[in-house]
Parts: C-alpha cells; structure tokens; sequence
C-alpha cells in the first residue's frame, strides 16, 4: 500500500503546485472530467395544507400508473428527511435519467396532474458520476446522506477524482455496503454534491461502526478536506416511485 501511498502524495503535490507549471505544461489533474453515467433534476416539494403524509402514500400508486400510461422513461425518487417528526410536510423529488431531462415533460407530472403537493425546482440536469460502488443493486427503499460542497483554491476534479480513488481501495479492506455519486452543474463548476447511499440503516450503522472512528478514516477526511470543503449535510430514506 504505501508505494500507492505515496505515488498519490506526490499527485497531490504536484497539483497544489500547479500555479509554478508553465501555460504549456498543463496540470494532467485539470484534463481529467466526470464520466456522465447518468442526469439529475430535483425538486423541492411541500404537501399542500390539507394534505399529510396518508394523502401522499394513497397517491403515489396513481402516480405511478399515470407515469406508465405516459410511457414516462425517468426514474423518480422521494427523499424524506430522516429527522422529521411524524408530520412530514416537506420533501424532495428526485429525477434520474442517463440522457437530459426535459423539463416541460416533467412539469406535466409534478406540478399539474395533483394537488397533494406542490414542487419547486432546485436544480436541473446535474450531472451525476459513481465514484465508489460497493453495492451489488441498490433498494427500492434506501438512505442517503447529500452533502453540498465547493473545490479548494488549489483543487478540481482530477485532484479529488485521486482521493476517491484512494477511499474506495482502503474500504475493500471493510465489509461495507456503500455507494457515492459526485454530482456538478458542469465541468467548470466549483460547487458539488456528494451523496453517499446505503440500502438499510442497518447498513449506515455498520459503515459508521466499521470506518469512521479507524485510522484510515482520519486520513481519508484530511485528504478530503485538503481538497474541498462542505457547507451542509442532510440525511434521507429514499423510496423509488417509478
């Protein structure tokens, strides 16, 4: 491991030291961009006043069945904040396909056809990357912790791209089931979400239980913060609609 090891320290100088590198000796680690497995749009969602959460469930199955008399091709997903009360009023939609995602075809379905609850958009055709993939198939329902971040002065997506890299071989050493996806507007963009998936909170635990308080998981958060810095995290139980 430490000839790796230090193969990614020297990258990680290398990259902060890209201001002394001539114009025509370009950093290798801003040549390299996402792979686009797959779009995002999501939607900021809050039940109408009469409406609660029964209304909702009862819904969603009609939902459904209206999306497949549309042939409707994107994956949709509700997020529900984990940490709400029984009075569950907000939530997100989450929309997911590996093309671009039209908006007006959405609007139809989200806003139009209901009024259970009605949506703001909060971002639109995100493009999403699997970065760490210790999941075999992710459940119909699941959890998810989105973090919402921005690159260092001295750092971009190859930088970062190395120490995802570095955190996904140092788990094949832990029997984790875990899955996280980079997510950005473009390539240029400094902001990013990242969202780390697990198929239970049985699964949660255990990854908390297994890595956050070892040695490799101090190592893995100081490279990560020499890279990036996150300005919120919100916890999810993600239900697949359709």
């Amino acid at each position: 491991m430490m000839p790796y090891k230090n193969f990614l320290i020297s990258l990680f100088f290398l990259a902060s030291c890209s201001n002394e590198v001539s114009d025509n000796q370009q950093n290798l680690s801003e040549l390299m961009q996402p792979n686009q497995n797959y779009f995002i749009s999501q939607y900021e969602c809050t039940l109408s006043q009469n409406n609660n959460l029964n209304d909702l469930e009862q819904y969603i199955p009609k939902l459904s069945q209206l999306l497949k008399n549309h042939s409707f091709e994107y994956q949709l997903d509700f997020y529900f904040s984990d940490s709400q009360d029984d009075e569950i009023k907000n939530f997100i939609i989450n929309v997911k396909n590996k093309e671009s995602i039209d908006q007006e075809n959405l609007s139809l379905f989200i806003n139009s056809e209901n009024n259970i609850f009605q949506c703001l958009q909060k971002n639109n055709n995100l493009v999403a990357t699997t970065l760490i993939s210790k999941l075999d198939q992710q459940d119909d329902i699941f959890y998810l912790e989105i973090l919402d971040c921005e690159f260092g002065p001295d750092s971009n997506f190859g930088t970062f791209k190395v120490a995802s890299d570095y955190f996904y071989n140092l788990l094949n050493e832990y029997s984790i089931s875990y899955k996280a996806d980079f997510l950005n507007s473009d390539s240029s963009s400094r902001n990013f979400y990242w969202h780390n998936f697990f198929n239970s909170s049985i699964d949660r635990d255990n990854f908390y239980a297994s890595w956050i308080d070892s040695e490799d998981s101090i190592e893995i958060k100081d490279l990560f913060s020499e890279q990036s810095e996150c300005f919120s995290s919100n916890s999810y139980i993600g239900y697949k609609v359709f």
